[in-house]
């Protein structure tokens, strides 16, 4: 008797669509016809690229850390990337990181962030993968998200500093006895590029004696292969640019740097879009996951605050931005290292926000308005490279031995989460020992019957 019921339903509700689709109107019927007309002709305009990294954006935001289970170092990168948009899970919720670390976030009884005498910094680095590998790493990180000088943090004590107190330390504590590629990278957001100020010590300093010793450092020393030093010489020469229309003098220097390091990048490209991962010191190729996306994704992400908009469409560009995006779609469910895959996420959503319809988070670069004279050109070596190029292809991302030596774990243990869980690593800075590696630190560590291996943390200084 129910199963007649149902049939019944289920025959009027038919009949209900042929007599409604009957009834249709004239002028509805030509508009259903027309957009199922228009329908191929939209699919064919459809970009497979943006499509792609669209899907490899979305698969890469869904490895969620943990507030209670994570340390600063992982989820600043994860800011890096997603910005005002990452979500970290705290006790199941997904919660803003911005909001969090902004209202008295703690790891291991620490603030994220502490009041000085001159105003307020990110804590120091005191352990590997806790806080800053490098001076003012976090706040360099944060200007990404574009947040206002006035933006608070609530730190011990309950006192509250703001960014504008961020940036009056750093002046304060400007120095050439430590790295300056991040102080460079967070004062360019918030400074003028003709800033200058005095430090502590009585020592001047400016916005352009940063870039001129970034102009002057050697790529192949600085950590990540020099990607960094590169994206934050970008920055300044974009804001420099916009700002007087032409360059000169220690910009135009580093516009040399810049150009000489992309044709450099270009030219040891290996053939299926990725990047030497070599970086800048030869040729170089791996099928490992997590060697490709180290190098091809720092690369990239400096590409994408490098290069005017009309390069963007250059062939060898988007074979870069295709070889990253298919990389972490065909490995979304492998076990990945957390600095360079949130290096490599943020090069695709600076790439989506170039050529979408997203307002960018940087200012893009933009033509060198006037070719500059002999006497102004900056003479920049062009690393050496190879002449050969081997034939390679992608790998699919099945059968791939995971022969990478894993880091040893820090002196205190990080717990993993309950879903896939991004471990750090990226390009090592040597400035700082390691810390003794324990027997069984080369072994994964499982997360469930249906979580790929979580690599344990620990190691060097990372990036």
């Amino acid at each position: 008797m129910a199963f007649a019921y149902r049939m019944m339903l289920l025959r009027r509700t038919l009949l209900l669509g042929l007599v409604v689709s009957g009834w249709m109107s004239p002028a509805r019927a030509d508009d259903k016809a027309a957009n199922e007309a228009t329908q191929p002709e939209q699919a064919t305009k459809a970009d497979p690229l943006l499509e792609l990294v669209d899907e490899a954006i979305l698969r890469t935001r869904m490895r969620y850390l943990d507030r209670d289970q994570h340390t600063p170092w992982q989820i600043m990168h994860g800011i890096l990337a997603l910005r005002q948009d990452y979500e970290i899970k705290a006790e199941g919720e997904r919660i803003s990181a911005i909001d969090w670390i902004s209202d008295g976030a703690t790891y291991q009884g620490e603030h994220w962030f502490e009041a000085t005498p001159y105003g307020g910094r990110g804590h120091p680095f005191s352990v590997p993968y806790a806080f800053e590998g490098h001076v003012n790493q976090f706040l360099a990180i944060l200007t990404m998200s574009n947040l206002p000088l006035d933006h608070e943090f609530r730190v011990k004590d309950n006192q509250v500093v703001t960014m504008a107190d961020m940036v009056r330390h750093a002046q304060m504590f400007t120095n050439s006895n430590e790295e300056t590629t991040w102080t460079l990278w967070f004062l360019t957001r918030y400074l003028e590029p003709e800033a200058q100020w005095t430090n502590r010590n009585g020592e001047a300093w400016s916005i352009e004696r940063l870039v001129q010793i970034q102009t002057r450092s050697p790529v192949v020393k600085a950590p990540c292969g020099g990607t960094h030093q590169l994206f934050a010489l970008s920055l300044s020469r974009n804001a420099y640019m916009l700002e007087h229309g032409r360059l000169r003098g220690a910009w135009l220097e580093a516009d040399q740097k810049i150009q000489s390091h992309i044709a450099a990048a270009q030219s040891m490209q290996n053939s299926d879009g990725s990047f030497s991962t070599a970086f800048f010191k030869g040729r170089g190729f791996s099928y490992e996951f997590n060697e490709r996306i180290k190098s091809s994704g720092h690369m990239l992400e400096w590409l994408m605050v490098a290069l005017p908009e009309r390069r963007l469409e250059e062939t060898w560009v988007k074979r870069a931005v295709e070889s990253v995006a298919r990389d972490l779609v065909v490995n979304s469910n492998q076990p990945a290292d957390c600095g360079p895959l949130y290096h490599a996420l943020h090069a695709l959503v600076l790439y989506r926000e170039r050529v979408g319809d997203t307002p960018p988070t940087v200012e893009p670069p933009t033509e060198v308005a006037e070719k500059p004279s002999e006497n102004e050109q900056a003479s920049m070596p062009t690393p050496d490279s190879e002449s050969s190029r081997p034939e390679l292809r992608i790998d699919d991302g099945a059968g791939v031995e995971d022969d990478i030596m894993l880091p040893p774990p820090p002196p205190a243990p990080i717990r993993v989460a309950d879903l896939l869980d991004p471990s750090e690593a990226g390009d090592i800075d040597e400035a700082r020992p390691r810390p003794p590696r324990t027997p069984d630190s080369d072994a994964p560590i499982r997360v469930g019957d249906d979580s790929p291996p979580v690599r344990p943390a620990g190691g060097k200084r990372r990036n």
